[in-house]
C-alpha cells in the first residue's frame, strides 16, 4: 500500500505509513464480489459404463473452470480502481502525468479516465501541489494488458510509477562535463594511435626490392635517390677472374643471411650489406647462340630467418652487357681489298677457345694449334669480281661476332695468275752470290736473298713485268704458260709488282701485286743512324731521307699511345734535348707506356715538327 503522504510503498497488511506514521487508507471488498459465493460446491462427478459392465468416474472441470474466470473478472475490476486511486494521488503530489487524456486498455474495452484533470488553471490548483519547474505533457499513451489481464510492465509490487519528465535547462557545468569527455576520448585515441597502432599495429609500407636498387654511374633519374643512402641496394661493375661483373649490396641487418635462388648461395649480412659478386657471363652461358648486346640478371632474394624459415625480399633486376667476341682482321687490312692471286692468304686474331666458322665450315682446330689466336686462312678468289668470305666467331663468354671480307679480282679475257705460293711479304737474309768468283778459301760473296715470283698464264699471249725485275725466265711460256722472275724492290715496306698478259682481239690481263719488303735486322740495321745525331738534319732534310728510304736508330721512353690501328707511338729521346719522334709500329712486338726500347725505324715524313717514322724492329731495354 503506497502512503498518501509521504509515497512510500508499505505491505497492505500495515495500518500506518512505515516511515511517516499516516494512516494507510484500507481496501473495502466490491459488493459484487461480496454478494458472490467464497466457495462453491463440489464439482460434478460422472459414472461412465462400459459395454462390459465396467464403470469408470470423471471429475467434470468445467464448473472450476468458470470459477476461475469469475475471479478473474473481479480482480481485474480491483486493479482498475486501484489505478485509478493511485493516479489521482500521483497527479496530486506532481510525481507523474495526471489522468487527463490517459486511457487504459483492456483485452475487452477502453477505459476514459475522468475529465476533471484537465489542463485549465483551475484544475492545476485543484490537483495538489505542483513543482514550479514541472512540464506540462499531454499525454495520449494507452496501457495495454497481456493475455492474463495483467498491465504490460508491472513491477513485482503490482504497480509502475510514472514520473513527469523535467527537462533542465542547458549549463555551463554540463558543457564542462560534456567537454571533458570528448576531451579524454580524443586524448585516449591519439594514445591508442600512436602508442598501440604505429608501434605494434600498423605495418611500414614496404617498398619493392627494384625501387630501391642504385646504379652510382647512372646519371639520369632513380627512385632509390629519394631513399636514405643506408636503405638502397647499390649495383656497381666490376672485375671477378678476369672478367666482367657485377656487385649487388643488399642492405641488411648484421648477421642475417640472405639466400640467392638463381645462384643457389648464402650470403652473410656483413657491415650492413650482403655482397653478392657474380661475373656477368652466369646470365647467358648456358645459351647456345647469343647475338643480343645485353641481358637481364635476374635476382631472386629471401632472407633466411632464426627459425630456418626463408622470408621472400623480392627480385632485382640489372642489365648486363655481354662482351662483342674478339675478332681482328690483320690481312688485308680493311674488309675490302683488290687481289691479283687465285689464291689469296687471310691473316685474323680471336681469342683462344674461339669458335670459327669461315664460310660456314668449322675452322676451330686452326685455333687450337695457334695459342696466340692467329689464324691464317687461305681464300680461293676466282677472277669473277666480288669473293666474300664470311667468318663468325664465338668465344667463351662473348656473344656472337661475325664480319664479311670482300676480295675483288678483276674479270679477265686471258687468264693470268701469280702462283699460289707466292708471299705478301719478303724479309731476305744473305745469300752466296755465286754470279762472282770465290775467294781462294773458295767461299763465295754474301748478298741479300732475292725474291722469286712464279706466273701463268695462256701459251699465246705476251707478258711483260711493267715494274722493276731481273732474270725474267720465259722458256716455258709457249709449252704451258708459266714464266718466272725476281723483283727489285726500291725501298723498305710495300712494293707493288705489275705483269701484263696480252693478245690480239683479247682486252689486255694485268694483275698488280703489294709485297711488303723488310730485310732482315742483321741487314737492316746495319745502315741505321743514330737519330739523336741527326735529328736535326733530318728536319732540314726530310724529303732527301724519306726518298732514301734512310734507317736511324732511335732510343728512348714510350710516352703516349696514339692509336691501336694503325699502332702510333710518341717516344722521348735519351738526350739532354727535349727530342720526341712519332714511330709506326711495324714490328710484332706491342709497345707499352713507360718502357724503354731500342728501335730500327726508316724515314717517312715529319709530324707537328717532329720526325715521323715507320719501325721495323724494336728492342726493349731492361
Amino acid at each position: 500500500m503506497k502512503c498518501p503522504h509521504c509515497g512510500h510503498w508499505n505491505r497492505a497488511s500495515f495500518p500506518r505509513c512505515f516511515r511517516c506514521g499516516t494512516e494507510l487508507p484500507q481496501e473495502t471488498p466490491d459488493k459484487a464480489d461480496a454478494a458472490s459465493p467464497q466457495t462453491e460446491g463440489a464439482s460434478k462427478v460422472y459414472i461412465q459404463i462400459n459395454e462390459e459392465g465396467r464403470s469408470t468416474s470423471a471429475v467434470d472441470d468445467r464448473d472450476s473452470l468458470a470459477k476461475e474466470m469469475k475471479d478473474l473478472h473481479a480482480r481485474k475490476r480491483r486493479g482498475e480502481q486501484a489505478q485509478s486511486m493511485l493516479r489521482e494521488q500521483t497527479t496530486r503530489q506532481g510525481l507523474a502525468p495526471t489522468g487527463r487524456n490517459v486511457q487504459t486498455m483492456t483485452g475487452r474495452r477502453v477505459f476514459p479516465m475522468p475529465q476533471s484533470t484537465s489542463y485549465s488553471d483551475d484544475a492545476m490548483r485543484a490537483e495538489g501541489n505542483v513543482r514550479p519547474d514541472a512540464i506540462p505533457v499531454q499525454s495520449r499513451e494507452t496501457i495495454e494488458y497481456d493475455e492474463y489481464g495483467d498491465e504490460k510492465g508491472y513491477t513485482a509490487s503490482g504497480m509502475t510509477v510514472r514520473q513527469m519528465k523535467v527537462r533542465r535547462r542547458f549549463g555551463v557545468r554540463r558543457f564542462t562535463r560534456l567537454f571533458a569527455i570528448v576531451l579524454m576520448a580524443a586524448s585516449l585515441a591519439v594514445a591508442f594511435y600512436f602508442g598501440v597502432y604505429k608501434t605494434f599495429l600498423e605495418k611500414p609500407e614496404e617498398i619493392p626490392l627494384q625501387d630501391r636498387v642504385y646504379f652510382p654511374t647512372y646519371q639520369g633519374e632513380q627512385k632509390s635517390l629519394a631513399l636514405p643512402e643506408h636503405e638502397r641496394v647499390i649495383i656497381t661493375d666490376t672485375v671477378l677472374n678476369d672478367s666482367p661483373a657485377h656487385l649487388v649490396k643488399v642492405p641488411g641487418e648484421e648477421g642475417q643471411i640472405i639466400w640467392v635462388k638463381e645462384l643457389r648461395r648464402n650470403v652473410p649480412v656483413v657491415g650492413g650489406y650482403a655482397s653478392i659478386e657474380v661475373e656477368d657471363y652466369t646470365w647467358y652461358e648456358d645459351q647456345q647462340s647469343v647475338t643480343q648486346e645485353t641481358v637481364d640478371a635476374v635476382m631472386t632474394l629471401y632472407l633466411k630467418t632464426s627459425a630456418g624459415e626463408q622470408k621472400p625480399m623480392g627480385q632485382i633486376t640489372y642489365p648486363v652487357e655481354i662482351p662483342l667476341s674478339p675478332l681482328e682482321l690483320i690481312k688485308p687490312s680493311s674488309s675490302f681489298a683488290e687481289v691479283s692471286t687465285s689464291l689469296y692468304e687471310m691473316q685474323f686474331k680471336v681469342a683462344v677457345d674461339s669458335t670459327v666458322m669461315i664460310n660456314g665450315q668449322n675452322y676451330t682446330d686452326m685455333v687450337m694449334k695457334n695459342q696466340d689466336g692467329k689464324i691464317h686462312y687461305h681464300a680461293n678468289v676466282t677472277a669473277s669480281g666480288n669473293n666474300e668470305i664470311q667468318i663468325v666467331v664465338r668465344a667463351p663468354y662473348h656473344r656472337e661476332n661475325s664480319m664479311t671480307v670482300t676480295l675483288y679480282r678483276e674479270n679477265q679475257q686471258i687468264a693470268l695468275d701469280l702462283a699460289a705460293e707466292t708471299g705478301s711479304e719478303w724479309r731476305p737474309g744473305w745469300e752466296d752470290d755465286t754470279t762472282k768468283e770465290p775467294n781462294a778459301k773458295g767461299e763465295y760473296p754474301k748478298r741479300e736473298r732475292r725474291m722469286k715470283i712464279s706466273a701463268t698464264t695462256v701459251s699465246w699471249a705476251t707478258v711483260r713485268v711493267l715494274t722493276s725485275h731481273q732474270n725474267l725466265d720465259l722458256t716455258k711460256l709457249a709449252v704451258d704458260g708459266s714464266f718466272s722472275f725476281e723483283p727489285i724492290f726500291d725501298h723498305i715496306g710495300d712494293n707493288t709488282i705489275i705483269i701484263e698478259a696480252s693478245a690480239p682481239g683479247y682486252e689486255t690481263s694485268v694483275v698488280e701485286h703489294t709485297v711488303y719488303y723488310c730485310p732482315v735486322a742483321d741487314i737492316y740495321s746495319r745502315k741505321a743512324w743514330d737519330m739523336n745525331d741527326m735529328y736535326t738534319d733530318y728536319l732540314n732534310f726530310t724529303d732527301r731521307r724519306v726518298a732514301n728510304t734512310q734507317i736511324y736508330l732511335c732510343k728512348g721512353t714510350i710516352t703516349q699511345i696514339l692509336s691501336n690501328n694503325p699502332p702510333m707511338a710518341l717516344v722521348k729521346l735519351d738526350s739532354d734535348y727535349d727530342r720526341t719522334v712519332l714511330i709506326r709500329n711495324y714490328t710484332n712486338d706491342t709497345w707499352s707506356v713507360g718502357q724503354r726500347y731500342r728501335i730500327f725505324a726508316d724515314a717517312y715524313s715529319v709530324y707537328n715538327g717532329a720526325p715521323w717514322l715507320n719501325g721495323r724492329y724494336s728492342y726493349l731495354i731492361e
